[in-house]
């Protein structure tokens, strides 16, 4: 199957890109003042700054994965029977749906860049009531809350770049694998002890893009929704499009009508027509 890597040098570029952003808007952060000027800063966001900067960093988020997601579709290129196709497609793509599918990406993520100082201030608003219902003082609150808050976004930044280059990642796999008519792919975890147990069953499962499973629900835990590999928080799983069903050793393991089944080439190949 293809190498389709997990972009973490992105990763870690976009954590750093993203930490410098906000130590800078930290600089100006009234840290003596009262909970009241704490949230309308919170809440202003950075003002235009912030805006621009996170347009800027989300292009560039998405445009670095998309280059080094193409590096893997190249490499597919050249060990598939459709390797012209593939080449033709990377060519013409931006005027395309995957073009349009990279655009709505740069959108979603300088959005949610821009929106971190407000989920900043709603991670902290629960814990600002608790403390004053147990007769807390306002002004040793706003202090405290004032000193935490560039460790609460750090955390929060880390999350942030975990989970939206691996579901940018994945996206522009998807993007360019229906644009192909690879409509299946072969989920792939890390196949290390960190592995969740809903992912470990996931492991070289071979699923529809439009028809994504629920992990949880497979192992019996809490469902958290449905969705493709890489595509939930904290998620380091890929997806390999499948290209060739020679790639596939079968009876293989398909998420099918709701639950995972071994499957002969010639049934595959009656489902997936």
């Amino acid at each position: 199957m293809p190498p389709f890597h997990r972009p973490r040098r992105i990763e870690l570029e976009y954590q750093r890109a993203l930490d410098a952003l906000m130590r800078s808007w930290w600089k100006a952060f009234p840290h003596s003042a009262d909970l009241e000027t704490i949230f309308a800063y919170l809440h202003n966001g950075g003002g235009e700054r912030v805006i621009q900067a996170s347009e800027r960093l989300a292009r560039a988020m998405v445009t670095q994965t998309a280059v080094q997601n193409a590096v893997s579709w190249r490499d597919a290129a050249r060990k598939s029977s459709q390797g012209k196709r593939i080449y033709d497609l990377l060519r013409s793509e931006m005027a395309g749906p995957v073009g349009g599918v990279m655009r709505g990406l740069v959108s979603q993520h300088a959005k949610l860049v821009r929106s971190l100082p407000q989920d900043i201030a709603q991670d902290v608003a629960g814990q600002i009531a608790t403390r004053q219902m147990r007769g807390e003082r306002a002004e040793a609150i706003a202090k405290d809350i004032g000193s935490r808050l560039p460790g609460i976004a750090k955390s929060r930044i880390a999350l942030i770049a975990r989970t939206q280059v691996s579901v940018t990642a994945e996206s522009i796999t998807r993007a360019r694998a229906q644009n192909l008519g690879a409509n299946w792919y072969s989920w792939l975890s890390s196949e290390d002890s960190r592995v969740r147990p809903s992912h470990r069953k996931m492991d070289q499962v071979l699923v529809r893009w439009d028809d994504p499973p629920s992990p949880e629900l497979l192992v019996n835990e809490k469902f958290v929704g449905r969705y493709n590999a890489g595509n939930v928080f904290n998620c380091r799983c890929t997806s390999a499009p499948i290209i060739d069903l020679d790639e596939i050793t079968f009876p293989a393991k398909v998420f099918y009508r709701g639950t995972i089944t071994r499957m002969g080439r010639a049934k595959f190949q009656q489902i997936a027509a």
